[in-house]
């Protein structure tokens, strides 16, 4: 379920994309300081095509987890009792196990790209561009609390040595 609202993000943030391609400007506010006011630009195409690549290289990566980790050789996977979770008579299904964690994280990390691009775009609707900080401190909130409840649970469930 996970893994395909990695792709439905995808396809998401790539129309996304497309959508907000005849609204920008052709020198796009990509980075902001202080006060949502942008300090770095990028030509449009640009913009768009780094956006694209980085929304398809994250989905890449955490769909193909069940794949690099059964070719990266077991003693460069780090976690906590791997013998346990290792072993021949538990690894598929903790491959299975950590491939859904993995995707479920994928899922937040697209969608919180989704949230930032979003962002970008609306502060270059305006004159002169300006991000809105207060929504991106609460996504980056968000993505944080998200991200440190998954570690901690994670932790949790492989720090056992029974399922």
């Amino acid at each position: 379920m996970m893994k395909l609202g990695i792709y439905l993000s995808l396809l998401a943030g790539l129309m996304a994309q497309f959508f907000y391609a005849s609204s920008l400007p052709a020198e796009v506010a990509v980075h902001f300081g202080q006060g949502g006011y942008p300090n770095g630009w990028l030509n449009s195409e640009i913009h768009q095509l780094i956006n694209s690549l980085i929304l398809i290289g994250n989905s890449i990566i955490f769909l193909s987890v069940n794949t690099i980790f059964k070719r990266v050789p077991m003693k460069y996977i780090s976690f906590p009792n791997k013998e346990y979770w290792l072993a021949e008579e538990r690894k598929n299904d903790s491959m299975k196990m950590i491939s859904n964690w993995m995707a479920f994280f994928g899922l937040a990390t697209n969608l919180f790209l989704l949230g930032v691009f979003h962002l970008v775009y609306l502060a270059n609707q305006v004159h002169p561009p300006r991000l809105n900080e207060d929504l991106f401190l609460k996504l980056m909130g968000i993505y944080s609390i998200l991200l440190i409840g998954w570690l901690i649970l994670l932790f949790k469930k492989f720090n056992k040595t029974k399922n």
